[in-house]
């Protein structure tokens, strides 16, 4: 299996940031009352932080634009240290500007902590997008998507944790929550890929595995949720059309990842010398990939998964990577249960259990995210507003 080739990853929508934010007034107002110094004094650095929110509002794939997103949210950090604009008491209203990711309504909201939400969104749409196009038919391309995926995750996290938003948000609780639990998934199936190129312990593997499938197993069982105490659903947020690709991707992958689980589960019977396990093992692996097969069947057409897939190289398709990846996985499997059939019929005569009396495999999680720091000058910059005191 150290040569089977990878499959897609899913990538989300970025947040549209709208280009109409402005702090002087506020800024200005509160520089003048409590500091009791003049604001023209400080126009420089007023025209800088606005500089740097615009430059966030033209959305890129580049390692400058996830930079640039950083340094902004730590300048609100830092901004909220010398002005209270989160403090509805002072009257220092600023109304930040966005769009609505699936409604693709434009609104503004005098909240600052949406404001940083809608910031750690978009940097963890960069990371799951970088990821998702990572090269991972190499070690160091493993390396780079799985650490992307990682980081993600946390700024979702960080997000659900901190910044809650409202249940008919485009970036509801249990939306990011999704969201993170599949930047683990994507994680942990880099970390698989790596194990499998090394040639690791098939009971190690194994775990790794599982701990994919169990992740996705979390995610579609947020998709299935019902309705929150405001009455609305993840469906009624993002629409029937992006829960039924989401819930496929899940079901896909889980079967699959199973029947990957199931393999390595058949090899380490096999040098247990458990051959009745082993073929059993190889059996149920068989029957997760025809299942996984069959739902690749099932899927949106190619424009489809374009819009929420990424191929992991740039010479296939979606649609063909999931193909081969299935199609290289089966010839893997079903020679390896032909030779269990037939050294089981003809040379060991063990009695095949059924599957259901062998214990599950527990899943082993090596991944969690990566939190980028708050106060390294190199990611924040000096702090805008240093000279006033």
């Amino acid at each position: 299996m150290e040569a089977v080739p990878r499959l897609p990853m899913l990538k989300f929508d970025p947040k549209p940031c709208l280009d109409e934010t402005v702090y002087s007034s506020a800024i200005k107002k509160y520089i003048r009352g409590h500091y009791n110094e003049d604001p023209a004094n400080y126009s420089s650095e007023i025209q800088e932080l606005e500089r740097l929110r615009s430059s966030i509002c033209f959305i890129r794939q580049d390692y400058e634009y996830c930079a640039l997103l950083r340094k902004y949210f730590c300048q609100i950090r830092f901004l909220l240290s010398r002005f209270p604009i989160d403090d509805p008491s002072q009257d220092l209203d600023v109304a930040f500007h966005w769009k609505d990711i699936y409604a693709s309504s434009n609104y503004d909201v005098p909240d600052v902590k949406h404001e940083q939400a809608s910031v750690l969104y978009n940097i963890a749409v960069y990371h799951m997008t970088v990821g998702s196009a990572e090269n991972r038919s190499t070690s160091d391309g493993m390396k780079i998507a799985c650490t992307h995926f990682q980081c993600a995750a946390w700024a979702f996290q960080y997000l659900r944790d901190v910044y809650p938003q409202l249940v008919d948000s485009d970036m509801a609780d249990k939306l990011i929550g999704f969201m993170a639990t599949i930047a683990l998934a994507q994680a942990q199936e880099c970390i698989l890929e790596k194990s499998i190129t090394d040639n690791r312990k098939p009971n190690i593997i194994a775990k790794v595995a599982m701990q994919v499938v169990e992740y996705l197993r979390t995610a579609s069982r947020s998709l299935e949720a019902p309705k929150s105490a405001g009455g609305l659903n993840m469906q009624d947020t993002v629409g029937g059309k992006k829960i039924k690709t989401w819930t496929k991707y899940c079901a896909l992958k889980q079967s699959y990842y199973h029947s990957v689980t199931q393999l390595y589960l058949g090899l380490q019977a096999e040098e247990l010398q458990k051959m009745g396990e082993r073929l059993a093992y190889l059996s149920d692996a068989n029957e997760k990939l025809a299942n996984a097969a069959k739902l690749a069947k099932n899927m949106d057409g190619e424009e489809e998964l374009k819009k929420h897939f990424v191929s992991p190289t740039a010479d296939s398709t979606s649609v063909e990577a999931i193909r081969d990846c299935l199609s290289f996985s089966h010839d893997v499997i079903g020679g390896k249960l032909t030779a269990a059939q037939k050294e089981n019929e003809f040379v060991f005569h063990e009695k095949v259990p059924d599957i259901s009396t062998l214990a599950e495999v527990k899943g082993a999680s090596l991944v969690k995210g990566i939190q980028f720091s708050f106060s390294d000058p190199d990611v924040s910059g000096p702090d805008i507003f240093r000279k006033l005191i």
